[in-house]
């Protein structure tokens, strides 16, 4: 029997944690990656499918062993953090579904299902107007992607509210657990489709909109858009078996040519907000490290940074190792060519 990976992006949420139930059931399932930044609160008691025995923990923890007991033979992944400062490697997988709760993130879900050439399904929900979606893409350049649908405004108000909720939050959608479970069903039911080859009748490069409050439910088609900011290609990534803890910068531009990390940039200089330490390094900028002075999370205040390192990076920085630098096994490098590259540990 075949054997199917799905990574879910928002794992935790309103609609994520109805979600899972259904997927852990699915015989043809055998692995799970729950990816969701957030820790159960009082809060979500009312809308999301989770008791009072799981407030305080990860919700990518509680769900875990959630669907376990579902399903114990299903290999299941907890990753707690944002779907954007996850490894790209990490994440490869047969499906990948998102109920995260902005358009950056989704625009980021977007890419990396196309860089990995992954279908992918988003869904969400509007508690305000009852409404429930669910939209589905397979990667290719003549297929419809997120941003073919987007225009000026819509890039303008990307960090903005979006059928989810706000970036950050897990609790202003005013949506019932009622419509996080329907769209976690009607979500479901199109990875159930998409799992057994059925495209026909799928919700690919279509969008499902069911608007609870008023029994109405819409189907419209989507189409590639000409003008879409967005690349559409998907890449050829080759294993790259080199210990990121002793590999430096300086042997992996020998070897390479260049590092960047789509979707992230490195920085220079480190800053504690709170009691004000600067440190001069080199850094990718995603969650970087804590101060060691008073365990603040440090930030980048933005000046010197580079989107790519190549052989003009200053002699001092040569000499730092892959992991020093915050890489890890999984990411994916982009080198010189037009090549991509899985950091995998060295055996």
């Amino acid at each position: 029997m075949e054997t199917l990976h799905i990574v879910v992006a928002g794992a935790g949420g309103n609609t994520g944690s109805h979600l899972l139930p259904h997927l852990a059931r699915m015989s043809e399932v055998t692995r799970l990656t729950l990816v969701d930044p957030d820790t159960y609160m009082a809060e979500n008691l009312h809308a999301q499918n989770v008791d009072s025995l799981n407030l305080g923990q990860p919700k990518v923890v509680a769900q875990a062993g959630r669907v376990r007991q579902i399903n114990p033979s299903l290999e299941v992944t907890a990753i707690r953090g944002l779907i954007e400062d996850i490894p790209r490697g990490l994440l490869q997988c047969d499906l990948i579904v998102s109920s995260v709760d902005n358009r950056a993130a989704r625009q980021r879900i977007n890419e990396l299902a196309f860089r990995l050439n992954t279908p992918w399904v988003d869904c969400g929900i509007l508690g305000s107007q009852n409404l429930a979606r669910v939209n589905a893409y397979m990667p290719a350049q003549d297929a419809p992607c997120l941003e073919c649908l987007w225009g000026e405004e819509d890039y303008a108000q990307i960090e903005q509210e979006y059928l989810c909720g706000a970036e950050g939050s897990a609790y202003p959608t005013m949506a019932s657990s009622a419509l996080g479970a329907l769209a976690a069903s009607l979500t479901a039911l199109e990875v159930a489709k998409i799992l057994s080859g059925d495209l026909a009748d799928s919700v690919v490069s279509k969008q499902i909109l069911v608007d609870a409050q008023h029994h109405v439910m819409r189907v419209s088609d989507s189409r590639r858009n000409p003008a879409c900011r967005f690349d559409h290609c998907s890449w050829v990534i080759e294993p790259w078996n080199y210990r990121v803890s002793t590999t430096t910068i300086g042997a992996t531009l020998n070897t390479i040519g260049s590092i960047s990390i789509e979707g992230h940039r490195f920085v220079q200089e480190l800053v504690c907000p709170s009691c004000g330490l600067q440190m001069k390094t080199l850094r990718l900028n995603r969650p970087f490290s804590r101060c060691p002075k008073c365990d603040r999370r440090m930030v980048s205040p933005g000046f010197g940074s580079l989107d790519r390192l190549d052989s003009e990076l200053a002699e001092e920085y040569r000499s730092l190792t892959l992991a020093q630098i915050g890489l890890a096994i999984g990411d994916v490098i982009s080198g010189s060519g037009n090549r991509h590259y899985r950091i995998s540990e060295a055996v």
